[in-house]
């Protein structure tokens, strides 16, 4: 089943026109909102809790607005099953990679921060021809059926990205080769089982949240430099990649500093463009410490001398 829902669904509907794809983008939003409700609770409350200062009104519009980028994103991914690398870069381009060139001459990988946010798909298909140097490593979470998982690793990996299972990630910096790599960590899950000592809790949308601290241990325990990797939507079906610096020394910070950045750095455009968020996913579903919350009423988690425009 799993082969046929590829090649007999995916691969066939990823070459039907862009104008195509948006109008049947167009009729799933409508007949979701208004017959489907996938997550509907759960979208509407997290915009009325983030944005406490919106009028009913507002929160529905963005909603809407939510669900009509969701599709279209759903949309452009089918598309990425025929896409070429050429298509690709056009459609999602990096525009500074020359921030770390210097990284590359002295054969230094660097961890990029990212979220669910734009069109993440998009982003792992174009990234690699645009690193001349690096190899591309996304960090990610395989999907239950693994037939369908080996077929969208296949097919993301058709540019050459690589990908690694959040279950072995230890082992792969472990061993890496010392090849310069860009190692993409999407970051803005919800934690699901890790104790909450060892999760970064900050105000997030006004809200304390936990994030998972992983990749600022792995930058400190591998000496890995970070940089965010902020996407952005400039049209339908287009955006752009810009990385923003953290740090190039992240064994000089202080604990909590590279996580707290990425923190800032993801409210400030989620605030800038909340429409290209992922609302649908329950991110505030765990429960705060007593112990978490005394300590934030005591603690400016704000990195010093912040520029959330980089």
């Amino acid at each position: 089943m799993a082969y046929l829902l590829y090649y007999l669904v995916f691969i066939p509907l990823s070459y039907l026109p862009w104008s195509v794809m948006y109008g049947v983008s167009a009729a799933l939003e409508w007949l979701n909102w208004h017959l489907v409700g996938y997550r509907k609770a759960v979208v509407v409350d997290n915009i009325r809790r983030s944005f406490p200062a919106y009028t009913e009104r507002e929160v529905t519009r963005l909603a809407r607005d939510y669900y009509g980028f969701f599709f279209d994103s759903v949309a452009e991914s089918v598309k990425l099953f025929s896409m070429s690398e050429g298509a690709a870069v056009r459609r999602c381009r990096v525009v500074n990679p020359e921030v770390v060139d210097h990284l590359r001459v002295a054969g230094r990988s660097f961890i990029a921060y990212g979220a669910h946010f734009s069109n993440w798909e998009i982003a792992a298909l174009s990234f690699q021809p645009q690193f001349a140097g690096f190899q591309v490593m996304g960090i990610y979470s395989p999907l239950n059926n693994a037939v369908l998982d080996r077929l969208f690793r296949v097919n993301r990996g058709r540019t050459g990205t690589q990908l690694v299972s959040r279950r072995v990630v230890q082992e792969y910096f472990d061993t890496h080769d010392g090849t310069p790599t860009v190692e993409f960590f999407v970051a803005d899950q919800s934690p699901s089982n890790a104790r909450w000592q060892k999760l970064h809790w900050t105000e997030f949308l006004g809200r304390t949240t936990a994030f998972l601290a992983g990749p600022e241990r792995y930058a400190v325990r591998h000496d890995r430099p970070v940089y965010y990797m902020n996407l952005r939507r400039q049209g339908r079906g287009y955006y752009t990649a810009k990385l923003i610096p953290i740090t190039d020394e992240p064994r000089e910070t202080e604990p909590g500093f590279i996580t707290e950045c990425f923190a800032r750095r993801l409210e400030h455009e989620i605030r800038r463009d909340p429409a290209t968020w992922l609302w649908s996913h329950r991110r505030w579903k765990r429960g705060v410490p007593d112990r978490v919350a005394e300590l934030l009423r005591t603690k400016d988690h704000l990195p010093p001398e912040y520029d959330p425009e980089g």
